[in-house]
């Protein structure tokens, strides 16, 4: 959607501080493709997102652009709304502020209201409503006709629904799908030419003792394309100043990006009173009336990186499991080294690769194929990759590394965790948990059954890994398994692993083994292949909810299945052996560039992460 400009009397008067301007508001800030959702009904949908950001307080919502993925006739009963709340009288949607009338043109509802609505500080509920009243596909997408974007962030409030007959109740749907609406909300507003709003995280995070930078939203409301800015804040008593030159300028009318704010060395730890005001911009003066932000700005010992657990439950019998396979394999190429993955193979398929008991599995894993996040909810390992961004973004209390290697003998596995906090905790409840986990796993008799033999396309996540099940017979074998769960029997916690009393900055170690004698199925075979690869996966748990805090894996080591075999050897020297960067998403760089992650993997196995500032 192009941004609109009311340019009369623009030219003329250019001294003037202010002009009137047409702002998109959306949270499709990325400007991606829309996907489809429905529920396959004829019904009536109602859809709505938040507006209740503060840089937004005081512009007036004019109308609505929102694409449609059906066709006249098959949708009718178009309307865009305003609303202060979501609410139904008599099971049906009723708006309390406006509502007006509109058609389907060209794939897209485009609907003016007739009055413009100022935003009020509490925010303010945009939405649309339709009625489906034909599926034949010859109309579009009836079945699903929500227009809708992939996203990790604002799932709170980019996309609710009601449906007259698969939703009843307003229901949140962004949270469950990892979605936002694709809807475009024009706003008017009153700006200058080079005004700009920041928007700060209600909690901001510093290392005691560096230059370092946080991340935080400027929002472009001027008509010129954003260049540069200086800023200035206060840290409790400390005054700083600074200034920001945008690589790429950030482009006119409302459009926002995640920045790098620099902060001056604060040596005393703790929490403290703080505020970012942009002051200036483009060279100018900045008179946006929201180019302040306040918060939080805790300085801690280090910023932990935190790693989500993955798991997933899966079997060789299960013919829809391929797409968990797929997910699995492209998330490790995705997001590299971040990238922490548990693969169960569950009892009810296969008897293969099956190290735990489906009763003592983490979670209850309900049907094949599944997954879950830190042990949150259960979700289809499809939407697996469009949600760990949004967990790999969170602040976590405490760093771990773990390092691996076997004994003299080649019998055991030692592992050494290395657990550190940000802060002092008395009382603390958190526990350590190790699984050894197998990559390069293969058998010939090992046949995935596959639902999607000779199907035109695959189910889930895109990848050209899709051909071995879409172009193979009904079982397919020949695959190399990765992640696999090789041995884990203390999947809720080892009690006395991290002592009660804690103190921020204080490395925390603890030892771990694993007899090789005992990496077995539960039917006591032998499983593991020549030139297989195994790690360690450290997992520091919350003892209240038994949810992973945050976790790490070794490096490998080349698994031999004779007692002569070569294995890693042992290593005593603790020298960087590699630095490897990742950007905040897990995408591997060639250098540094901004904030990102930077990796030294240790000669002893040990990777070290830190976030780093370039």
């Amino acid at each position: 959607m192009k941004s609109r400009y009311i340019l009369s009397g623009l030219i003329a008067l250019g001294s003037l501080s202010t002009y009137a301007t047409d702002i998109d508001f959306t949270y499709n800030t990325d400007n991606i493709d829309y996907k489809v959702y429905g529920f396959e009904k004829k019904e009536k949908y109602d859809i709505a997102i938040l507006i209740n950001n503060p840089a937004y307080v005081g512009a007036k919502v004019k109308g609505i652009s929102v694409p449609m993925p059906v066709d006249d006739p098959a949708v009718t009963d178009v309307t865009a709304w305003i609303s202060t709340e979501l609410k139904l009288e008599n099971k049906v949607n009723a708006p309390d502020i406006c509502s007006k009338s509109g058609e389907v043109t060209g794939e897209s509802i485009d609907i003016t209201f007739d009055s413009p609505y100022e935003i009020p500080v509490e925010g303010v509920w945009v939405g649309y409503s339709f009625n489906i009243t034909d599926l034949s596909d010859e109309y579009g997408y009836p079945k699903m006709p929500i227009a809708c974007i992939e996203s990790d962030d604002n799932l709170d409030k980019g996309l609710w629904i009601h449906t007259s007959r698969s939703r009843l109740k307003w229901t949140n749907l962004g949270e469950s799908l990892g979605a936002v609406s694709a809807m475009t909300v024009q706003l008017s507003t009153d700006f200058g030419a080079n005004d700009v709003a920041i928007s700060l995280p209600a909690q901001s995070y510093i290392v005691s003792g560096e230059d370092y930078a946080i991340p935080v939203t400027l929002i472009n409301h001027g008509s010129n394309a954003l260049e540069n800015v200086t800023y200035s804040y206060t840290i409790g008593d400390k005054k700083g100043t600074g200034s920001l030159h945008l690589d790429t300028p950030l482009e006119a009318s409302g459009k926002a990006a995640v920045v790098g704010i620099t902060i001056e060395a604060y040596e005393e730890m703790g929490e403290y009173p703080f505020t970012l005001t942009i002051d200036s911009s483009n060279g100018e003066t900045n008179n946006d009336p929201f180019r302040e932000g306040k918060g939080t700005m805790n300085v801690w010992p280090l910023i932990p990186v935190a790693r989500p657990l993955v798991e997933e439950f899966t079997g060789l019998g299960c013919g829809y499991c391929p797409r968990g396979y797929i997910a699995m394999e492209e998330m490790g190429r995705m997001f590299g080294d971040m990238f922490i993955g548990l693969a169960y193979h569950s009892s009810s398929y296969e008897t293969a690769m099956v190290t735990v008991e489906n009763r003592d599995f983490p979670v209850d894993a309900g049907g094949f194929p599944s997954s879950c996040i830190n042990r949150g909810d259960i979700i289809d390992p499809s939407y697996l990759p469009y949600r760990w961004n949004g967990y790999a973004s969170e602040i976590v209390p405490a760093e771990i590394t773990v390092s691996a290697d076997y004994s003299e003998d080649g019998s055991e596995i030692h592992a050494t965790s290395t657990v550190n906090f940000v802060r002092d905790e008395e009382n603390a409840d958190y526990m350590l948990s190790f699984a050894l986990v197998a990559d390069g796993l293969q058998n010939p008799l090992w046949l995935q059954s596959n639902y999607y033999s000779g199907a035109e396309t695959g189910d889930g996540v895109d990848s050209e890994l899709w051909d071995l099940f879409l172009n193979g017979a009904s079982k397919v074998g020949g695959l190399v398994f990765n992640d696999v769960v090789a041995y884990y029997k203390d999947i809720k916690g080892i009690e006395g692993s991290i002592p009660t009393s804690i103190k921020r900055g204080k490395p925390m170690t603890f030892d771990y083994s694993v007899k090789m004698e005992d990496v077995k199925t539960v039917s006591g075979k032998d499983f593991l292949n020549k030139d297989a690869k195994l790690h360690i996966v450290a997992i520091l748990l919350d003892g209240k909810t038994g949810r992973p805090v945050n976790c790490n894996k070794s490096a490998s080591l080349l698994y031999s299945d004779s007692a002569s075999g070569v294995r890693n050897a042992n290593i005593t020297e603790t020298e960087v052996r590699e630095v490897i960067y990742h950007n905040m998403q897990g995408v591997r760089l060639q250098s540094p560039e901004g904030i990102c992650i930077r990796t030294e993997v240790m000669s002893d196995g040990t990777r070290r992460t830190y976030k780093h500032t370039h």
